[in-house]
């Protein structure tokens, strides 16, 4: 008995055609684009707001600040030898301030590190100028223990070596740099960054009325190197607490472009004080 295999009907018209003779029909057939969209089973409708965050924010208050008033101010605060020429530093640090573009905040918490440094580094006269740390290294590790004490990820050391110090100073240098004046502030961040701290800060740095180091110089060093005391101003709520920035959110199904409720009244201390545990 022989066996024979018969070959199976065709399905379709496409089915017994060649390669030649497919590619024709589908030609024919005309493109994808010519058909309409099929409506969705359920008619949903999302809004996107476009909303602006704590980035953009940040930038537009970082390109409005003046870096040479707060560079006057740095400078104050590390220019307190003989061998420190306060133009010069001023000079120098306003070139660190303007490349780094660091919010507000980090820059009050830098002037708090650098003012409380200048106050507890006890002048030696017997110091001679190699084992002084030169003014702008003294701001730039003041910025950079600011960033990494209030950020998850901060920018690694050869980053502020290369990019804001333009190779000036090597990243040895500015680690060392930044033991020496943990070591000379007792590792007091702490209470340099609570918002008392920075609301102090931030009224010397960016208040008009505020004087400048120039005004105050003489009058502070008579007091034994004493900062001078300044009206208070209440100013708005910190940016540094994390979690009360407009952004768009998913919440039971639908794009809420407005901060999401908090859960509690604890939640607005405990976003204050995470960025500084």
């Amino acid at each position: 008995m022989l066996d024979t295999c018969l070959c199976s009907p065709a399905l379709s018209v496409c089915d017994s055609l060649d390669d030649q003779d497919l590619d024709a029909l589908l030609a024919g057939l005309g493109s994808l684009s010519h058909f309409a969209t099929p409506p969705l089973k359920d008619g949903v409708t999302v809004e996107v707001n476009e909303v602006l965050g704590d980035e953009s924010e940040d930038d537009d208050d970082a390109n409005s600040l003046d870096y040479s008033r707060i560079a006057r101010h740095f400078a104050d605060q590390t220019s307190n030898t003989p061998f420190t020429h306060l133009h010069h530093d001023t000079t120098l640090i306003q070139d660190i301030l303007s490349r780094a573009q660091l919010p507000p905040e980090l820059l009050a918490i830098s002037f708090n590190i650098l003012r409380l440094y200048a106050s507890h580094a006890a002048p030696n006269p017997n110091h001679n100028e190699r084992n002084i740390l030169p003014t702008d290294l003294l701001a730039v590790t003041a910025l950079a223990l600011a960033a990494s004490y209030t950020h998850d990820h901060p920018p690694k050391t050869s980053w502020w070596a290369r990019e804001i110090c333009c190779a000036r100073f090597s990243s040895s240098e500015i680690d060392h740099a930044k033991l020496h004046i943990l070591l000379t502030v007792d590792w007091a961040l702490l209470r340099l960054s609570t918002p008392e701290a920075i609301e102090h800060a931030t009224e010397i740095l960016f208040s008009p009325l505020a004087p400048l180091p120039a005004q105050i110089i003489m009058g502070a060093r008579e007091a034994a190197g004493a900062p001078p005391a300044l009206k208070r101003v209440v100013l708005a709520p910190l940016k540094i607490a994390i979690g009360t920035s407009l952004c768009a959110t998913w919440a039971e199904g639908q794009l809420t472009p407005a901060d999401t409720p908090l859960g509690s009244p604890l939640d607005v201390p405990r976003a204050y004080f995470l960025p500084l545990l």
